[in-house]
């Protein structure tokens, strides 16, 4: 009788058990899944656009080493941190040449300018920025798009081309902040 009795426990905690595996799979998982869709928006409501933000906001002695730069603006910022002024164009897409269609550039394009009046100015003629932006990028070929060597010559003309543009100052340099190829 003994024994039939501490089997007896034994075998209520066995059918226990499956019940709250059931309850742990139809509410826990759920719930999980749940958090970490909620943690991915968040994530990409918020975080994401703010270190998009700091990425602009790239230190003078670092943004030397990473994008064009003018000579005579080279050397005010080795002698003295200036403010930046972003003009940011997002999010173009680009069909190169010879692609037919079937590649594209997505990049992230930003233009650092010395003065408030210079970024209003972007600003204000964002259409001809873009317009000279896809004329220089589709006449690249996708050879010439993914040499890194290159560039920083693609940099450089985009830097020209900007340059011609901004009549109420200067632009120092220019940033990629995106730059993917499919």
């Amino acid at each position: 009788m003994a024994d039939e009795t501490s089997q007896q426990p034994t075998e209520q905690k066995a059918e226990k058990e499956p019940g709250t595996l059931k309850k742990v799979l139809l509410i826990g998982v759920p719930a999980f899944l749940v958090q970490l869709v909620l943690v991915y928006f968040l994530t990409a409501r918020f975080l994401v656009p703010l270190s998009l933000q700091n990425a602009a906001a790239i230190s003078p002695a670092h943004a030397t080493q990473t994008h064009a730069t003018s000579p005579d603006v080279a050397e005010e910022t080795a002698a003295e941190p200036q403010e930046e002024f972003v003009f940011v164009i997002k999010d173009l897409i680009i069909n190169p040449a010879g692609t037919n269609g079937q590649r594209y550039l997505l990049t992230t394009i930003g233009f650092n300018l010395s003065s408030e009046e210079a970024r209003k100015e972007m600003e204000k003629k964002e259409m001809a920025v873009r317009d000279a932006l896809n004329s220089i990028l589709t006449s690249k070929t996708m050879e010439d798009l993914i040499d890194v060597s290159k560039r920083e010559l693609l940099r450089q003309e985009i830097f020209q081309r900007g340059k011609e543009l901004v009549k109420s100052g200067k632009l120092t340099s220019v940033y990629f902040s995106k730059y993917i190829i499919q």
